[in-house]
């Protein structure tokens, strides 16, 4: 089934989003008509509707899926050809590209509906976040390298043919996939293990009592009002960001296509943060989060101009493009698996035939209602400035400028954030609270804040922003995503470290390396220390148990290594030796490692590189102490009467 995802996934990449945009606008579509291209794949889908009905019926998913699937990579050959059969640009191109859309839209949903069933008694309920999570890593990566190298052949072939023979590139970069891809989509669907289908739990039935059932149920019931609504909204924006970018930025394709690899490369770097965590807290309530930070990044494409294109363009697109990654991997393995554990097994069929009918037909409607949007806004301009002025001089300052496609994802970010109300209502089995599910995310953020606001004159600014940029949606999960990332990284590091005498020096070059690539990643990194320091040496104490008998040097590698590379970046010694004195005994307490070994290590390695980070050793100690009590103080008097008790008396706070 991985196989098969990989060849599906692929293909369907290959023939939507940047490359459906660039290939519509060379045939000479209208926003409309590009719109109706994104929408067709999915708007056939209401078509699962008698699919379910089939597989309900005769209960053999592989006889059915089979033909289905090879169907779908069939129809790719026709719309391929239709450059070198018809002048382009022409109406009539788009309109045959649209109608083997269609036809191509009468296999998809047949093998989605018995791919779904199929899933759902293939993959056991408690481990299906983590397979899910897989598949799509593995599916997304292929893709991220096909997709890159599909735009540079295209660059490559538009460069040296002539200009009417341009748009051939796409059809060769189509019947390639299609010819390759294909086969092996089939003969994987042919080769995977199909469980019984569990016997009918009624017979006799009605066609309209199976498909409206899932409507009745008052649980599944707003799940699939969700899935629509979401789909709907997301859709208005999503489908025209590569035309955006196309046409307005005027990127080259190679960069448009770069840039949705990138935000693919998030997407799997995020999908093992997202798929564990789901089977700890819940589909619903990563669902949630992934969503919240979805519409922060929908709302920012609303400043990549100002109107027009200007400095922080591109840095904005990055960033926006690795936080859609992050979203769209924890959206994408959610629905999925949310709806695959609240239907019931007997029913499964029908249950997520339905669920996939609500998404997809909201994705449908999306583009089209948004190239629709679009076509009416395209000369549209609303325009709020600053005015500060006196009687000889006059400052005026653009605050909000929208024109065009601003207006588009302005609407979607406004609507789909109203839809998220509908999702509360759904309950999952051990779902935790959104708020405590962040709280494992943000792992101590608020023992952070503490620490910060201890600095004189830093508590009540650092107050007000982190507390006013938690309140904008998506952020708070955005922080959260960057702080995970970095523990992963600094984690995987220490890991991949030797055991032997040198494992201190090693760790201290890992932690180091891992450290500098996410502040390369970065801005404001000066005023980030505390955290950054934290979030490093917390995930190098949380390496595997082969460290057990060796903390002592562990630790000091990953407090020197953090130190040293912060230190580089920033004059907030005191700042970056209290975060990793923090991180020090989080991270051991996470991993269920001795906080008190480590803690006396760590101000062992404060002293030893004191004199190199310009501070006495006294100094160094007592900052890096003041991080380990505030982290023992948080996890508990255990830990901190541990912690006490083995670091000499001059270092604990008189208040102890």
């Amino acid at each position: 089934m991985i196989w098969e995802s990989i060849a599906s996934g692929t293909m369907f990449a290959m023939g939507s989003g940047g490359f459906m945009a660039a290939f519509g606008l060379a045939l000479g579509a209208s926003n409309f008509e590009i719109g109706m291209l994104a929408a067709l794949p999915f708007l056939t889908q209401v078509l699962q509707m008698p699919a379910i009905l089939l597989i309900e019926r005769l209960r053999l998913r592989k006889a059915v899926g089979v033909p289905a699937v090879a169907g779908t990579f069939a129809m790719w050959i026709p719309i391929a050809l239709i450059p070198l059969f018809l002048d382009v640009p022409s109406k009539l191109a788009v309109a045959l590209v649209i109608v083997f859309l269609a036809i191509r839209g009468i296999f998809a949903p047949v093998w989605i509906v018995a791919w779904a069933a199929w899933l759902r008694d293939l993959v056991p309920i408690k481990t299906m976040g983590t397979y899910h999570a897989r598949r799509l890593a593995v599916m997304t990566a292929v893709m991220a390298v096909v997709g890159l190298g599909g735009s540079f052949f295209i660059q490559w072939w538009e460069g040296m043919a002539q200009p009417d023979d341009a748009v051939l590139g796409y059809s060769i970069f189509l019947i390639g996939g299609a010819l390759l891809l294909g086969p092996l989509g089939t003969w994987a669907v042919w080769r995977a293990s199909e469980p019984l289908m569990p016997p009918a739990q009624l017979t006799g039935r009605s066609a309209i009592s199976i498909l409206i059932e899932p409507l009745r149920d008052r649980n599944f019931s707003p799940l699939v009002k969700f899935l629509f609504v979401w789909s709907l909204t997301t859709n208005l924006a999503i489908p025209f960001f590569a035309v955006f970018m196309l046409t307005k930025l005027e990127l080259a394709l190679p960069v448009v296509i770069g840039l949705i690899v990138l935000g693919q490369l998030a997407n799997v770097s995020c999908l093992k943060m997202w798929g564990p965590l789901a089977d700890k807290v819940g589909s619903k309530t990563v669902l949630s989060l992934s969503a919240s930070l979805y519409l922060l990044v929908i709302l920012g494409w609303t400043f990549t101009t100002q109107p027009d294109r200007y400095f922080l363009t591109m840095p904005l697109l990055i960033i926006l493009h690795v936080l859609a990654g992050a979203a769209a991997a924890g959206v994408t393995l959610t629905v999925g698996t949310l709806a695959f554990k609240i239907a019931p097994s007997d029913r499964a069929t029908a249950f997520m035939g339905t669920a996939s009918a609500a998404t997809n037909v909201g994705a449908g409607i999306g583009p089209i209602l948004g190239g629709l949007l679009a076509d009416v806004f395209v000369n549209r301009i609303l325009r709020i400035d600053i005015t500060w002025g006196s009687s000889d001089s006059l400052l005026q300052l653009p605050a909000v400028v929208l024109t065009g496609f601003d207006f588009l994802f302005a609407i979607a970010f406004f609507v789909a954030l109203m839809s998220l109300n509908v999702l509360v209502r759904v309950r999952e089995e051990g779902e935790i609270p959104r708020d405590a599910a962040l709280t494992e995310l943000m792992s101590g953020i608020s023992p952070l804040e503490r620490a910060v606001a201890a600095v004189p004159g830093i508590g009540p600014l650092s107050d007000f922003s982190y507390g006013y940029l938690k309140r904008v949606p998506g952020a708070d999960v955005a922080i959260g995503v960057m702080a995970y990332q970095l523990a992963s990284s600094t984690q995987a590091a220490v890991s991949a470290a030797d055991t032997g005498r040198t494992l201190a020096r090693d760790v201290s070059r890992q932690v180091g390396d891992a450290l500098g690539t996410t502040i390369e990643e970065m801005e404001g990194v000066a005023d980030q220390g505390l955290e950054l320091a934290r979030h490093a040496t917390r995930g190098a104490l949380q390496a595997g148990d082969e460290f057990t008998d060796h903390m002592g040097r562990l630790t000091r590698g990953a407090v020197q290594g953090t130190v040293r590379t912060l230190v580089a970046h920033s004059t907030e010694v005191d700042s970056i030796l209290r975060g990793a004195g923090y991180g020090v005994v989080q991270g051991a307490v996470e991993a269920g490692k001795d906080p008190a070994l480590a803690a006396l290590a760590a101000v062992e390695a404060a002293r030893d590189m004191a004199s190199e980070i310009g501070v006495s050793a006294e100094e160094a100690a007592a900052s890096l102490t003041s991080g380990l009590f505030d982290a023992a103080t948080a996890a508990g008097g255990q830990t901190l009467a541990s912690v006490e008790e083995v670091l000499p008396d001059n270092l604990v706070p008189a208040e102890r």
